[in-house]
């Protein structure tokens, strides 16, 4: 019960990051679009181009972690979760560091400039992280009399 819990919540996450592409997510600029502008600093996007390092590399890494989501939700698609523990720690990783806009653009006073496709796309990945407890905890039940 707990693989297919995992698969839903997974479905529904990817349905989620989807949307949140195409979702106003700052200034009317869509999700695909601060992607790019996420990886500026190696990849100029609109004449745009990041070069303080302190911005460029959580930037990055938050561009990056859509590349993981793809991979994590691949793997529950697949049945192909052989570490839940690793999976839960990188779907919690790739959450954290995505808030880091959030609280980025609080200290800046403009936080209630982020729209609804950031949120959506936050939402994907806790939904990630649920899924990864379901596969978790799903890894530590007993079956067929064996113990855990």
């Amino acid at each position: 019960m707990h693989a297919s819990l995992a698969r839903r919540l997974t479905w529904a996450a990817a349905v989620s990051w989807i949307a949140a592409w195409f979702l106003p997510v700052i200034d009317d600029i869509s999700g695909w679009q601060a992607f790019r502008y996420a990886v500026s600093s190696i990849w100029a996007y609109q004449g745009h181009q990041s070069s303080e390092v302190e911005d460029a590399v959580p930037h990055v890494l938050s561009a990056l972690s859509n590349v993981a989501f793809i991979i994590l939700a691949a793997h529950v698609e697949l049945g192909r979760v052989t570490r839940p523990g690793t999976f839960l720690r990188i779907a919690i990783a790739c959450l954290m560091l995505n808030l880091y806009w959030v609280v980025q653009l609080f200290r800046d006073g403009s936080a209630d400039d982020l729209q609804i496709g950031y949120y959506v796309w936050l939402a994907a990945f806790a939904l990630l992280v649920v899924s990864g407890v379901s596969i978790h905890r799903t890894s530590r039940t007993p079956t067929a009399g064996t113990p855990a």
